[in-house]
């Protein structure tokens, strides 16, 4: 059974549904978007394996650490749509592809995995910095700002 209601000042709550659909827009949901993923990122950057010698291969020399310092974050345009939806990965540049070999193995060597078990640690604070983006920026749109 449908209940009755009145709306005192319809013009107030038209402003109101106006002002939070702001707070939903692109810019907002990047930034809470990178919010959380900075807290991934980070982890993943601590967790990254640090090798011991400098590896000379054809396309170059690889010093230690060269996995960690390309851990980067990235805008996944496949999957984010526009207005609604944005996704950022964290992941590791091209002069670093051997990252998906410490990450999953090979036939030859184990895994390493860093990558998952980053994003498994600190899945819940990257949800947490993703909302309390979204919660400020409601805050700011409630306070006039």
């Amino acid at each position: 059974m449908a209940k009755n209601f009145s709306v005192e000042n319809l013009q107030a709550m038209t402003d109101v549904l106006r002002g939070l659909e702001n707070v939903a827009r692109e810019s907002v949901l990047r930034q809470a978007a990178v919010a959380g993923a900075r807290v991934i990122f980070e982890e993943v950057k601590l967790r990254a394996p640090v090798g011991d010698k400098v590896y000379e291969r054809k396309g170059g020399t690889h010093t230690p650490g060269k996995l960690r310092d390309s851990i980067l974050i990235a805008y996944d345009k496949d999957v984010s749509v526009t207005g609604k939806l944005a996704s950022y990965i964290v992941t590791w540049s091209k002069e670093a592809f051997y990252g998906r070999f410490l990450e999953f193995g090979t036939s030859k060597m184990e895994a390493k995995p860093f990558l998952r078990p980053g994003y498994d640690a600190k899945k819940q604070q990257a949800a947490d910095a993703v909302d309390a983006v979204i919660q400020t920026k409601v805050a700011e749109f409630m306070h006039g700002k």
